[in-house]
């Protein structure tokens, strides 16, 4: 059987996408129109066997510095790695090709593949492929995730032909019931004080509202010492995915904002990207109402799974401990990898500090 490689047309990556075993909105016909809009240097590139399309990716500029460029698949190449393994290999040496000529120095993939789902000896078989493994870098490698088929007793949903609003969807008695009895008893207590003792509302923020969510965020990472998205980041997100994102926030009777969160509803998954806090209200159970109604809403619109996203599988970190207390499971990524496309890239990738740069974008 004949393997070619192209660039390929949107339609073309759009059709993949959807019947893909393996996605990310990250490798998404979304981002790639959001990329286009903010001016990112990216390319829609498929592996063919004979006339059929069975790798893609979206590889995009994520830094440059005197004309010299790495490029990336954030959370790809997609593939069904069972069938087209060798496939995958080809697709990423002609990538090599392709970006060398357009000034890149390295290539940066961090397939959206968890370990269990691996082919075997995958990281020796890239390799020889050129590529060193970097681990957490590019992408965060674990994430933390609820799958609803593995809750005990709690009925399958169908996905239904129009989704129900976000903050009040359509579902029994008896499944919420079994779906928040696997919640931790501290988190359904926080929850019911929430709504009960403190009077806290939810409501979904529109994008000109987004200045709420960013406050918020500000002050966490003050707070935790980390450097948050800018409004930029969430607007442009909201512009290229539309009904497929979420900006709840948690407010007081008085309505003061305490707690907000931004997710991205793609595939299968409900995805919980990036939330901030006020410190002054953080034991009134916010983000706890926040995460609850998020999964309700997941599990009654047919999601298969709500996915925490990044984590820190650490039984002392206290993010994690709070994931843990909607009891679903941590996932483990194969990590990001990376290989040379130049002698510049081969002394980059020496001297690499993954601390240097992530692209979570």
């Amino acid at each position: 059987m004949k393997k070619t490689f192209r660039e390929i047309s949107f339609d073309e990556f759009k059709e993949f996408t959807e019947s893909c075993p393996t996605k990310s909105y990250m490798q998404s016909p979304q981002m790639f129109k959001r990329y286009q809009k903010t001016g990112r240097e990216c390319y829609l590139l498929g592996a063919f066997l004979d006339e059929k399309l069975v790798v893609v990716g979206i590889a995009s500029n994520i830094y440059e510095r005197y004309g010299h460029k790495i490029f990336t698949f954030s959370r790809g190449p997609l593939a069904d790695f069972k069938k087209h393994e060798k496939e995958f290999y080809y697709f990423l040496d002609e990538t090599k090709k392709y970006l060398k000529p357009k000034h890149g120095i390295v290539l940066q993939i961090s397939p959206s593949l968890l370990i269990p789902n691996a082919p075997k000896d995958f990281a020796a078989k890239l390799k020889t492929h050129g590529f060193k493994y970097l681990g957490e870098y590019e992408q965060v490698k674990w994430t933390y995730a609820i799958d609803f088929s593995k809750i005990e007793n709690l009925p399958p949903v169908e996905a239904p032909k129009q989704k129900s609003p976000t903050l009040s969807p359509d579902i029994s008695p008896e499944s919420e019931q079994i779906l928040t009895r696997s919640f931790r008893r501290d988190h359904r207590y926080t929850i019911k004080y929430a709504t009960e003792r403190y009077g806290i509302k939810l409501r979904e923020l529109a994008p000109s509202e987004y200045s709420i969510l960013l406050k918020l965020l500000e002050e966490s990472g003050r707070q935790h010492g980390f450097v948050p998205r800018d409004q930029k980041f969430f607007e442009q997100m909201a512009d290229a995915f539309g009904s497929e994102v979420s900006a709840v926030v948690a407010e007081l009777p008085d309505g003061t904002p305490i707690a907000a969160a931004f997710f991205i509803l793609y595939g299968d998954e409900v995805i919980y990207l990036s939330s901030g806090l006020s410190r002054e209200h953080k034991k009134l159970g916010g983000p706890h109402l926040i995460q609850s109604a998020m999964i309700k809403y997941a599990y009654a619109n047919g999601f298969k799974k709500y996915n925490f996203w990044g984590t820190n599988p650490d039984p002392e970190n206290g993010v994690y401990k709070f994931k843990q207390g909607f009891h679903g499971e941590v996932e483990e990524f194969v990590g990001t990898f990376a290989a040379p496309l130049s002698p510049l890239g081969t002394i980059y990738l020496k001297k690499l500090r993954p601390a240097e740069h992530r692209d979570l974008t």
